[in-house]
């Protein structure tokens, strides 16, 4: 599906994330669209590489003050499903 495929669905059907799972420093929300179910990861660490070249794992800036519950508007999230379309994380899982 295309972003703006997407964007219309969500505010066309008013749908409902739903958190999944937290894996790798993501956590997973799924949302049911016509066509079937979609899985999107949404990064709440970054790693930084710092001068002495050690890895260094932070917050993302990108999370800002959103509250993620266990079910929130889909809508809401237009921001981080945008980027997993971009990226092809904006996953099918079933029908």
């Amino acid at each position: 599906m295309d972003k703006n495929s997407v964007y219309k669905e969500l505010l066309k059907t008013k749908a409902i994330a739903k958190f999944s799972h937290y894996c790798a420093g993501s956590l997973y929300y799924t949302v049911q669209f016509a066509d079937g179910l979609y899985q999107f990861p949404i990064k709440t660490v970054e790693n930084l590489i710092t001068d002495n070249s050690l890895p260094v794992t932070i917050l993302s800036e990108d999370l800002g003050l959103t509250p993620f519950s266990n079910e929130i508007k889909a809508s809401e999230l237009n921001r981080w499903i945008a980027k997993a379309i971009d990226k092809n994380d904006f996953i099918k899982i079933s029908l």
